[in-house]
């Protein structure tokens, strides 16, 4: 059994690789919304499991999901080009910043609403992202 976990997070990670190696930058950005909303939906569903008990493998992936969602926006919000982008820069920044104070929230008090809104948050942006992708091409 732990072979086969094993094998299966190599084949992930090769997988990844994969899709990073050749991408485009705004292909990148769009892999890194996808991998914020998966760590999000494995955060909420550990949060639902969560919520009238305190079972350690669900607390532990959860505050490890989170971790790398909140991660994830950090680096988005790190590579906005204040002065090119401008108005639309600052907005994603003042944005990213809201969620990310948002997530902070929502992981500390296991609030599934909270972490909703985010998530519908980032389902904005990554539809924005997905017509720049087809473009892209």
């Amino acid at each position: 059994m732990m072979y086969s976990r094993n094998a299966a997070k190599q084949y992930q990670a090769i997988t990844n690789h994969g899709q990073v190696a050749g991408a485009s930058p705004t292909r990148l950005v769009q892999i890194m919304f996808e991998h914020i909303l998966a760590n999000l939906t494995t955060a909420h569903g550990c949060m639902e499991r969560i919520s009238n008990n305190l079972p350690y493998n669900d607390v532990v992936l959860k505050c490890k999901s989170m971790s790398r969602a909140i991660r994830l926006i950090g680096q988005l919000d790190a590579t906005l080009d204040m002065e090119k982008g401008g108005k639309i820069s600052e907005n994603l920044h003042n944005l990213y910043l809201y969620m990310l104070y948002r997530l902070t929230i929502a992981n500390a008090n296991n609030d599934t609403q909270v972490l909703t809104e985010c998530v519908g948050l980032i389902r904005t942006i990554k539809v924005g992202w997905d017509g720049i992708v087809r473009d892209d091409r």
